[in-house]
């Protein structure tokens, strides 16, 4: 017990400074070399790498990166920013149903940054603080983040969990309608709690300070065709996720074999690529240098070094054993000890790929079935303590105000990760999952 102790402690340290140093990056360039001591040092037997997963991101990233620099994204933003300003009295909630929308679709919740300058100056024009929008917007993007099928996060669990027989399906019956109901609720209880509007001489003092952009951009048929080329992947990967009898099938020796849903999600973002790229003709590096194909890369080493750290520790014949007739049991006894111990690794990792990468194998080996890790996998968002997620910080940059504080996130996000917690929990009751 005491040699599993210190490998765990070496793995935490590893990922942390990992983090601390060079962010996603540094995160799986530091596990891999940890994984060095566990194999040489410890003796342990490597582990299997999630070769799949990264594979996923990879095709993910270079997705989302072609449309961003194809300008896809930007026109993505311009149709957002008319549905916020057009509802601004309802802006506490309207902005979260429209960053869960992108989120959900993109697969990156920094899409919520093109989004903050725009809410908080829709909430001055409404009389109402920015810092309640910007707020519930920015938590929203967390949730919905786990949700997306488009995300680095998401295609990780979905590909490990799918040799427990968990479909897309199976996912998202539990994560999605958890992550919507929560999202409403938590916009209800920043509404009630705390003063709502603002005074009319600060918001209309604020608002002199605000240059408005007249300039009003035009998109191209192309670009516009790429966007929905985008779409029409993201809605295919829903389709077969959720219906996997619509997906071919081969026979092979006798044997009927479906197509992989791992398979199907790099085909389909790799087709949405070459749309975009057949479309409107730019150069390789401007696919490379886009904000979501480096977030995807980070992502990438974030869930290839800990996943393999932790497959190679958490898999070896002695530390299983340690696992199941120790942990396992005080785990299935007092079941909300998982969640204590998710929420605190997300709180020090932040990256909720890293944290996944970290806690699903961990799971697997203890025998907890895959449906109550999902059920509280919105866990894995108690990254709002140590203020280092870019959403938080230019939120708190662009309000005007200056009402909006790193530690406003706090109550609102911990009071939303319990929430989705009850909610969850209750929905996998009720599907009898």
């Amino acid at each position: 017990m005491l040699l599993f102790s210190i490998e765990i402690i070496i793995m935490v340290l590893a990922i942390v400074l990992g983090l601390r140093t060079a962010g996603a990056l540094g995160c799986g360039i530091f596990a891999i070399v940890a994984q060095l001591v566990m194999i040489f040092g410890f003796g342990l037997p490597p582990g299997s790498a999630p070769v799949t997963a990264v594979l996923i991101i990879l095709s993910i990233g270079i997705a989302g990166g072609t449309l961003q620099a194809t300008g896809g994204i930007d026109y993505l933003v311009h149709l957002a920013s008319k549905v916020i300003e057009r509802f601004p009295k309802s802006i506490i909630f309207i902005a979260p149903m429209i960053v869960f929308l992108f989120v959900f679709g993109i697969g990156t919740a920094n899409i919520a940054l093109s989004l903050e300058p725009i809410i908080a100056k829709t909430a001055l024009k409404a009389r109402i603080k920015p810092k309640k929008p910007l707020t519930a917007s920015v938590l929203t993007a967390n949730i919905a983040l786990l949700c997306s099928p488009a995300a680095s996060a998401t295609a990780y669990m979905i590909s490990e969990f799918a040799g427990l027989g968990i479909t897309m399906g199976q996912y998202l019956s539990i994560v999605l309608p958890t992550a919507l109901i929560s999202m409403v609720i938590l916009s209800v209880f920043i509404t009630l709690v705390g003063q709502t509007k603002m005074d009319e001489r600060q918001a209309q003092t604020m608002l002199q300070k605000i240059v408005e952009d007249e300039s009003t951009k035009t998109y191209s048929t192309r670009v516009k065709i790429g966007v929905l080329s985008f779409i029409v992947a993201v809605g295919c990967i829903l389709t077969f996720g959720i219906f996997p009898e619509l997906g071919p099938s081969f026979k092979i020796d006798g044997e009927i074999v479906k197509l992989q849903m791992t398979d199907l999600v790099q085909l389909f973002m790799y087709m949405s690529a070459m749309v975009n790229l057949l479309l409107i003709k730019i150069q390789p590096n401007e696919i490379l240098n886009s904000h979501i194909t480096q977030a995807a890369i980070g992502a990438l080493f974030a869930v290839l070094g800990p996943g393999w750290l932790g497959a190679t520790i958490f898999s070896a014949p002695s530390n299983r054993d340690i696992m199941e007739t120790q942990i396992g049991g005080l785990v299935e006894q007092a079941p909300w000890l998982l969640i204590l111990f998710v929420g605190l690794v997300s709180m020090v990792v932040i990256s909720q790929s890293a944290t996944a990468s970290i806690m699903v194998p961990i799971v697997i080996t203890l025998g907890i079935p895959p449906t109550f890790f999902l059920a509280i996998v919105q866990t894995l968002n108690v990254n709002f303590v140590i203020p280092a997620q870019p959403t938080i910080l230019f939120a708190v940059d662009v309000d005007e105000t200056r009402s909006t504080k790193t530690t406003s996130f706090l109550l609102p996000g911990f009071f939303l990760i319990a929430t989705t917690v009850c909610v969850g929990l209750t929905i996998k009751t009720i599907l009898g999952l």
